[in-house]
């Protein structure tokens, strides 16, 4: 099967992973929803060896995250489990030390973002972090007018898509048994969210 390929992860993975590997030196699982092309997975993986990386995302998904992983050569990186939030999260009955979500919250209806949460809440082991990437609104305002063109883009396609307002995020994420940790700036007006589960 031929590989998707999605641009904005190739810009992205270096500044992300140099956060993750400050973050979980001492980490030696993560668990990430919404695998999607399998990109970030086989990065992380590969520069993060002491860590072992489970995929997941919606079963329209598997066959191209799967042929990331069957082309893998470490053995610290998983084949995808099936969460479509929304659908079926309830089944997801394991427990993950960190979790890592990109480019997600945007795409998903407002419901599914809280139902997100939850379900990172009731996975995340005590202590453990959930790092939440893409571009966000602080103080309900855009952070720029490429943020906010974007938006307008989300919504053409589906009206419940749209860029997030962080502050609600930390709502939902307290209400997730989750406390504020670490707030990121990233490149090209992104952010690298770290809630903990306490």
């Amino acid at each position: 099967m031929e590989k998707s390929d999605a641009p904005s992860t190739r810009r992205n993975r270096d500044p992300i992973l140099k956060i993750l590997t400050e973050e979980l030196i001492n980490a030696s699982e993560i668990l990430e929803i919404g695998s999607g092309t399998g990109q970030h997975a086989v990065y992380f993986s590969e520069n993060l060896s002491h860590l072992t990386w489970y995929t997941s995302d919606r079963l329209v998904n598997h066959p191209r995250i799967n042929s990331r992983v069957k082309s893998y050569k470490g053995s610290n990186l998983k084949p995808p489990i099936n969460l479509h939030i929304g659908r079926n999260e309830d089944d997801v009955q394991l427990n993950f030390d960190n979790i890592f979500s990109s480019n997600t919250s945007h795409i998903m209806s407002h419901d599914n973002v809280k139902r997100m949460f939850k379900l990172v809440g009731r996975l995340l082991r005590t202590d453990g972090k959930f790092f939440l990437y893409g571009p966000f609104k602080i103080g309900g305002k855009f952070t720029s007018k490429s943020n906010e063109e974007f938006n307008e883009q989300l919504k053409i396609q589906d009206s419940l898509m749209g860029l997030r307002d962080i502050e609600g995020l930390h709502c939902l994420a307290s209400k997730s048994g989750l406390g504020k940790y670490e707030f990121y700036e990233m490149p090209t007006n992104n952010y690298l969210s770290v809630w903990i589960k306490i």
